[in-house]
């Protein structure tokens, strides 16, 4: 892709000079800091999402109707306690 970009003088002067010190093309360093900016863009993690990925959420496992039928459960598990 080609683009055209209007630069102040003096940005311009800064920018010739910074390619020449550097050896760098212009588009080389062009690319380079429109790539940096853009990846500041891009909107951030949240921490469920880092936790997530990590590993340090995991599921729960048991019955899928644990919340509706608790007390069915709860006594099941007393049951079986006083049953050892």
């Amino acid at each position: 892709m080609t683009l055209t970009v209007k630069l102040p003088e003096d940005l311009e002067r800064q920018f010739e000079l910074y390619c020449k010190l550097h050896r760098l093309t212009k588009s080389e360093v062009v690319t380079k800091v429109l790539a940096q900016f853009l990846a500041l863009q891009t909107p951030k993690k949240t921490p469920y999402q880092i936790a997530k990925e990590v590993g340090l959420l995991k599921g729960f496992e048991g019955p899928p109707d644990l919340a509706s039928n608790r007390r069915k459960y709860l006594g099941q598990a007393l049951r079986a306690k006083r049953s050892h």
